[in-house]
């Protein structure tokens, strides 16, 4: 079943991406109520759980309208994205498109073309919120039909909402699950735009921290993914910690590529 990935990484769910997703998967706890995704720009751990009910959110609009309406009418919008040419006319055509004038439906079919015929993956905007992302030489296809089906149906079992992650965090209860997978906000990490126009960043941490240590009080299950570093260790210092050695290639150019270190944290047991 296909995922996106929007709000983590231009990376797809491939190669040691799948290794982290196998391991998140065990370590995510057998039991809860309702799974909870605030940064869901992949929503791959949903995919994989399948749970019964769910509430997932993003600041993205164009993320969050494709996740409704891929819901509500995922066999057309399937459809329109495979009667679009590939070709570079198309892509940028489609790119140049306020998405704001375009109907739902229209502009679902708009976001998964660009999404997957775009450079790397990559979800990035100029600071008047254009997506301006080049067509990509190595690039994805419009998954089938009938996969993007089955994710609708999937999707209709979740509420989805816009919003900032801190708001989605308070709404989690006693035997909730969360999972998050914030965009990396390091220190000496250059805004290029990516994840959209208020995207997390390192500011963000200790909202973060503040807003999870309170779910954490409540009852809440947390899973939290990041890159291995003391700013995320020390905020969480009574977690319990697992390290994965994943690749990426966050740049998109090979200069760029190397192994590091993803940190995965949880506030319950083995």
């Amino acid at each position: 079943m296909t995922t996106l990935e929007v709000s983590r990484s231009p990376l797809r769910w491939a190669g040691s991406k799948r290794k982290l997703l196998l391991t998140l998967k065990r370590l995510a706890p057998q039991e809860f109520t309702r799974y909870v995704e605030p940064f869901c720009g992949s929503l791959s751990l949903y995919v994989a759980l399948k749970p019964n009910s769910a509430l997932v959110g993003d600041i993205n609009e164009e993320l969050v309208n494709f996740y409704r309406m891929i819901a509500w009418r995922p066999k057309a919008i399937a459809t329109a994205a495979h009667e679009l040419n590939n070709d570079e006319a198309t892509y940028y055509e489609l790119r140049s498109y306020d998405p704001r004038t375009l109907g739902a439906q229209d502009r679902a079919v708009r976001f998964l073309y660009l999404n997957r015929f775009c450079f790397n993956g990559v979800y990035r905007t100029n600071r008047q919120g254009q997506f301006n992302v080049a067509r990509g030489k190595h690039m994805g296809s419009i998954p089938p039909v009938q996969e993007l089906i089955e994710f609708g149906r999937l999707m209709r079992r979740a509420t989805v909402r816009q919003c900032d992650f801190q708001e989605l965090v308070a709404a989690a209860e006693r035997d909730d699950f969360i999972y998050l997978d914030p965009p990396y906000a390091g220190r000496g990490v250059r805004d290029r735009g990516e994840y959209g126009v208020g995207a997390f960043k390192e500011k963000d941490l200790d909202r973060l921290a503040e807003a999870l240590h309170g779910a954490s009080a409540r009852g809440v299950k947390i899973l939290l993914s990041y890159a291995d570093l003391p700013d995320i260790r020390s905020r969480f210092p009574d977690w319990n910690a697992s390290t994965l050695e994943v690749a990426r290639n966050v740049a998109g150019f090979a200069s760029a590529r190397g192994s590091v270190s993803e940190l995965i944290l949880r506030n319950y047991g083995t």
